[in-house]
């Protein structure tokens, strides 16, 4: 298993380099509205509907890994050359996006196999490589990039480099998995219920995303040194707290679903309420749970919803790609009217404040979910 432990460790330093950059690059460029939502909302838009029509087909994951790894590899060397807040960049990073989708799909039907006897530990430990891999590489960009957005064209460039060598070390792969295509979408009461409710949590979970950038940028004047240390508290937080959350989630599954769900109003009522960057630091303290949760059970549940895992997979990815893709763009416009009308700073506020809200009531609903039988 040692090839999955460096594959998933690499692959999240290499991201951890520019990933976390990408909203507020292009906001920094001026990219509002609608296009900066859909550069927000790319990450799990394109990920999601690219590993719903894979299921469709015939692969084995570890194809699709070597695969989606060298494609996202390769489209970063090309970002790396192309002028910031353009459309031909947007264009090539959502190109991207669904590159990751690709090795994604590859990599969850891999961590199906390898994950039976203990979902949430398993899970939580392939979780804890991947964040290990990423604690200090935003942390390393956003220090030498600084003020100056310029800089971190290289470091575009040696994300795709090590992407590419991922690539191979997923060549390098002991174990694999392939599933029959899809021939139907009938699922379980339970997996129905779930999707229904994450679609419109994801609805409103998302609407947030193109406004935190526009709040890093016009509220609190971040430099790419915040992003960083936003990122970096995330990630230790999520290190310290992953196996923890892991035991949980086999435990009471349920109630670890509603309360990550719950955590996640704290971040859109930091920027709400904080009169400094340094409160929206403490915030993060609180992503250590909720991606320790979002990583583990969630897909737990999945697996155990069904027994055709890419069924089950693919209807969540498509799901959740519609619930961001109309929150995300929800946000964006509503963003630009509020913003105009009631001016930047306040608009912001107000609108994070409404979302936080509606965050806490919507998680209310992963309170009416049934265990599958299988758990």
């Amino acid at each position: 298993m040692k090839p999955l432990r460096t594959y998933i460790m690499l692959k999240n330093f290499a991201l951890s380099l520019t990933q976390p950059f990408i909203a507020f690059l292009s906001a920094l460029s001026g990219v509002n509205g609608e296009a900066l939502a859909i550069i927000s909302s790319a990450g799990t838009v394109l990920p999601s509907i690219v590993q719903f029509l894979l299921g469709f087909m015939r692969a084995k994951g570890k194809q699709l890994v070597v695969l989606g790894s060298a494609i996202v590899g390769g489209l970063w060397i090309i970002l790396s050359l192309i002028p910031f807040g353009s459309v031909v960049f947007v264009v090539f990073y959502v190109l991207l996006e669904a590159g990751l989708g690709i090795s994604l799909f590859g990599w969850y039907l891999i961590m199906d196999k390898v994950s039976t006897s203990s979902r949430g530990r398993v899970l939580a430990q392939y979780s804890f490589y991947s964040t290990l891999g990423g604690l200090i590489a935003t942390l390393i960009t956003g220090f030498f990039v600084g003020d100056d957005k310029a800089l971190i064209r290289p470091f575009f460039m040696t994300t795709g480099l090590l992407m590419v060598t991922d690539s191979y070390i997923a060549y390098k792969f002991d174990v694999d998995y392939e599933r029959p295509p899809l021939k139907g979408l009938r699922v379980s009461r339970e997996l129905r219920d779930f999707l229904v409710v994450t679609f419109a949590f994801n609805v409103i979970w998302s609407s947030a995303w193109p406004i935190f950038p526009l709040a890093q940028v016009y509220v609190f004047n971040m430099n790419f040194e915040n992003i960083a240390i936003i990122d970096t508290i995330s990630g230790v937080s999520t290190l310290l707290m992953q196996n923890w959350v892991g035991r949980l989630v086999d435990k009471n599954r349920k109630m670890v679903m509603f309360t990550g769900r719950l955590a996640l109003a704290t971040f859109p009522l930091a920027y709400a309420l904080s009169s400094s960057v340094y409160e929206i630091y403490l915030a993060n303290v609180i992503a250590g749970f909720t991606n320790s949760v979002n990583s583990t059970a969630y897909l737990s549940y999945l697996y155990d919803s069904s027994k055709d895992t890419r069924k089950s997979i693919g209807l969540y990815n498509v799901i959740t790609a519609l619930g961001d893709l109309t929150g995300s763009s929800i946000g964006g416009i509503t963003a630009e009217i509020v913003t105009n009308t009631f001016g930047l700073v306040r608009g912001i506020r107000e609108m994070m404040l409404a979302i936080a809200l509606l965050r806490v009531i919507a998680s209310l609903f992963y309170l009416k979910l049934h265990e599958p039988i299988k758990a």
